[in-house]
């Protein structure tokens, strides 16, 4: 029983337990519990606050954590409202352009598939590129329309492709940041 005894004593002081911390142990005394602290004697330094920073947005905490719309991350068609936990339906024309497309570029000489969803995703409406697209188009994971346009976003709403229609089941349009032609047909 000793043994038993020993090597638990042993196991836990090489295991590097702290008997002081977790409650079981020597307790400091009342006199060194009660130790004032000096006071630090070096000089206190200031100086003024930077003049960059924006008062007018940091007014509210709202307004502190709201990321700014830039060119390149412009807002799309809002959320719609949900009265009533009624599901979300796309309109008339983004119905019609959902679905499997043929996204292409290099003047048509390279392609790969493209799916635009109904259903709502990160950014829009949802969208799945296949690995084989550009790398820009492979990170789209939403769509939308403005106006007739179809604009590709990626995962956090950044614009990756514009497309203005050219015929029946054709867009044509650019990489956003590349500027590449590149086209949608189906």
């Amino acid at each position: 029983m000793k043994v038993v005894l020993v090597s638990a004593a042993l196991a836990l002081a090489l295991g590097g337990c702290s008997t002081e911390l977790d409650g079981f142990g020597a307790k400091p005394s009342a006199t060194a519990a009660n130790r004032v602290l000096t006071a630090p004697t070096a000089a206190v330094e200031s100086s003024p606050v930077p003049g960059n920073v924006s008062t007018a947005a940091a007014d509210t905490a709202t307004g502190a954590i709201t990321p700014r719309t830039t060119a390149s991350n412009v807002p799309l068609t809002p959320p719609p409202a949900n009265p009533g936990a009624t599901a979300f339906a796309p309109s008339a024309a983004k119905e019609q352009v959902s679905g499997a497309w043929s996204f292409s570029w290099d003047g048509g000489k390279a392609s790969c598939p493209v799916r635009l969803g109904t259903d709502r995703g990160l950014s829009g409406l949802s969208a799945q590129a296949d690995v084989s697209c550009p790398s820009e188009i492979f990170m789209t994971k939403g769509w939308d329309m403005m106006g007739s346009d179809i604009v590709l976003q990626n995962h956090q709403g950044k614009v990756t492709a514009r497309l203005q229609p050219d015929g029946p089941n054709h867009y044509v349009g650019t990489i956003a940041e590349t500027g590449q032609q590149v086209a949608l047909a189906r």
